[in-house]
């Protein structure tokens, strides 16, 4: 984490500001166009001081903070600034910056000499801080929406930092208020005429102000509680729209990629934030274990059809604490890839487990049940793999290490009514068992409905 300094020319600034920006004034900026390598620190938390240097003297001012920006791949975006211009020309002599070398130029040159980004210490940073706030009249406003909104980004499932921001916005007259109310009452329990009437009022305000509230150019995206919550896009889309992430709290991300993109993927600053996230394309087995270490919030992980091998399941160590849904359907990991995943610390955690279509035989089933429980497993998917009665026998016989195991999928997997029996006998708790496409003979169909799906 890192506070960085930049500058905005005077070209660019007063296109923002005017020929003649008065200071006091807030700009509300919200990004910072830029691709220069200094500003990496940013990507691990912090702030952006933005400065400009004025004439005719070279007047050394602070235009905008933007707090914990976070990069497109052309800008740094962040919520808008809260920060009234404010002239900090007698800070020069006083920062340091991190490199020691504080600011020295020849008259006329100052510009240039901060053309390049600067990490600054902590005591840059309260000295310019300290001169922001007490440089003229901050609109506390802005500044407290913007604190209101970092809440609302820091606890997405929360209803009550949304419900104060929407008081905020609604006291202020910005019918966004609205909009988080009625998303949220319609979340809850309402009697039918009320509903009604709620749903065509949120039609209502979705009509007048969907382009302005929700600019974003992706595939489809989905609310709740007023913001964006699940998006789905290219990831091209993805890296061109970081105020999505600035400002929704997205957790779901659907993100088709094309070749080249699994590295670049694994890098993306969103990915920290989301909690369900589904692949498309392909992903390949270095990109997913790239993957596989850099998302820690992941509770959801699809993977369908993403060119995966037994070796993509290989080193999962630590990886992905929370994840309890795992979706590798149509991946040729085979009997090797299930014993991989095996070694995986925290598999005791997972709830669904889809491995459809894999190249699966009945030893790697075998593989994936022998060792400690599968706790909390609840949903087992084998379907369309190479098997038979042997792999309703190993299921059966290894039914202490399913515990939680209540629906099993052996869609078209070869099992018989044999099968079928010996699954319902060793798994007491078996809610449903899909045997569709199955060995059974009709002659045994009214046996074992209702418990199996045939």
């Amino acid at each position: 984490m890192a506070d960085v300094m930049a500058i905005v020319s005077k070209a660019i600034f007063e296109k923002t500001a005017g020929k003649r920006p008065a200071l006091g004034a807030q700009l509300a900026m919200d990004r910072y166009v830029s691709a220069n390598k200094n500003l990496a620190p940013l990507a691990g938390g912090g702030k952006l001081f933005i400065v400009t240097v004025r004439p005719p003297d070279e007047a050394l001012w602070l235009v905008a903070v933007l707090d914990q920006p976070v990069f497109d791949g052309a800008q740094w975006i962040a919520a808008p600034s809260g920060v009234a211009m404010t002239d900090v020309t007698h800070l020069r002599a006083q920062l340091q910056f991190e490199s020691g070398a504080g600011i020295t130029s020849k008259p006329g040159a100052l510009g240039m000499s901060l053309q390049t980004p600067r990490v600054l210490t902590a005591s840059d940073v309260g000295l310019l801080e300290a001169a922001a706030g007490t440089a003229g009249p901050v609109d506390p406003a802005i500044a407290r929406r913007a604190q209101l909104l970092r809440g609302v980004l820091a606890d997405p499932d929360a209803s009550s930092p949304k419900q104060v921001l929407a008081d905020e916005l609604l006291h202020a007259g910005d019918p966004r208020g609205e909009l988080i109310q009625l998303e949220l009452a319609l979340a809850g329990p309402l009697a039918i005429r009320r509903r009604d009437l709620l749903e065509h009022r949120h039609a209502e305000l979705l009509e007048a102000h969907r382009k302005a509230w929700f600019p974003y150019k992706v595939g489809s995206y989905r609310t709740r509680g007023g913001f964006i919550r699940s998006v789905r896009a290219t990831f091209r889309q993805l890296r061109a729209q970081a105020a999505l992430f600035a400002s929704e709290p997205v957790v779901e991300v659907e993100v088709e990629i094309d070749a080249g993109d699994g590295d670049k993927l694994a890098s993306a600053p969103w990915l920290a934030r989301v909690r369900h996230l589904i692949v498309r394309g392909p992903l390949g087995d270095d990109a997913f274990a790239q993957l596989w270490q850099a998302a820690p919030q992941l509770r959801s992980l699809n993977v369908t059809a993403c060119g995966l091998g037994p070796e993509a399941l290989a080193g999962l160590g630590d990886g992905m604490p929370l994840l309890d849904r795992l979706v590798l359907t149509a991946n040729a990991i085979g009997d090797r890839g299930l014993a991989n995943l095996r070694s995986w610390r925290h598999i005791d955690r997972l709830e669904t487990l889809y491995v459809s279509s894999c190249k699966i035989s009945p030893a790697g089933v075998t593989a994936l049940l022998d060792g400690p429980p599968l706790a909390a497993l609840d949903k087992l998917c084998l379907s369309n793999n190479r098997l038979d009665d042997a792999v309703a026998a190993t299921i059966a016989a290894r039914a202490p290490a399913l515990p939680a195991l209540r629906h099993l999928e052996l869609h078209a997997a070869g099992v018989g009514a044999a099968g079928a029996r010996a699954v319902l006998a060793g798994l007491p708790k078996l809610a449903t068992l899909d045997a569709r496409k199955s060995a059974i003979a009709a002659g045994d169909v009214a046996e074992l409905v209702p418990r199996v799906r045939i």
